[in-house]
């Protein structure tokens, strides 16, 4: 319609202009009829240009619905395969996205601050993984967000990998590595106390801070100074070992044997 109107007012233009010109050339009637009919034949070429534009638009239109319902259904179809629909797959959408957050985040550390938070890396990978597990993942846009995100992941762990030192679990009998005996070794924090910084840095390996096994690979986060994470797991830790130490007391003391009974006074002696 915009371009029928402005295609209308060209004409009108012309006209005028044409009207204009015949005044002030004092055109012979003849004349202004011959310019008055090459005018308007102008206007009737341009009209049926307009309907013409005006029909393949409608029908681009009406093309472009029917593609937009068939690329709808064929999503759908597409879902249906891997046993999922549209609410699912925004669903996982969302975690996708989350997880893409979190990348973009930790790729914007510092490595001293990604060295702190390496723990984000870790889970990130695994939550890359799991997201992997889910059928959904075979969709090609999913597909390549997914390789996307591994990238990143490798990248931050090779960051990670340039400021890690490793250590190798050695055996209790030679070398006597638990993690507070690895921490407060020179070479690594030359403080016992700081192991938790050991356990978090590798809760991959170390699911119980208590069992570790010979020929582990260990990180060794840099800095002296536990995180308030790692501070947060050792509390929770010491907790859990008084717990279990105050149940172990009070189960011993239920079982114990009862304490042999008083034996009874001697009678007194008879006085002479």
């Amino acid at each position: 319609m915009k371009l029928q109107s402005a295609l209308l007012m060209i004409v009108a233009v012309v006209l005028t202009l044409s009207v204009g010109l015949a005044n002030a050339q004092e055109m012979t009637k003849e004349q202004w009829q011959q310019e008055i009919n090459k005018y308007t034949q102008m206007r009737n070429d341009l009209q049926a240009k307009v309907k013409i534009l005006g029909d393949g638009n409608n029908a681009l239109t009406a093309q472009s619905t029917k593609l937009d319902a068939d690329c709808e259904k064929c999503m759908d179809d597409l879902y249906a395969l891997v046993g999922s629909d549209r609410q699912k797959a925004a669903a996982y959408s969302s975690e996708v996205e989350a997880a893409e957050a979190k990348a973009a985040d930790l790729m914007r550390l510092s490595d001293a601050d990604l060295m702190a938070r390496s723990s984000e890396v870790t889970d990130l990978e695994n939550k890359v993984k799991e997201l992997w597990g889910d059928k959904l993942s075979l969709i090609p846009e999913f597909w390549d967000r997914l390789t996307a995100l591994d990238t990143k992941v490798k990248s931050l762990k090779e960051t990670l990998a340039k400021q890690v030192k490793v250590y190798t679990v050695g055996t209790w009998s030679k070398d006597r590595d638990c993690l507070w005996n690895i921490s407060k070794k020179p070479d690594i924090y030359d403080n016992a106390w700081l192991w938790p910084r050991i356990w978090q840095g590798n809760r991959d390996q170390i699911k119980d801070p208590d069992i570790i096994h010979t020929g582990q690979m260990l990180k060794i986060p840099q800095g002296k100074e536990m995180t308030g994470e790692e501070t947060a797991a050792a509390k929770k830790y010491y907790r859990k070992v008084a717990a279990k130490a105050a149940a172990a007391a009070e189960a011993a003391a239920a079982t114990a044997p009862a304490a042999a009974p008083a034996p009874a006074p001697k009678p007194a002696e008879p006085k002479k």
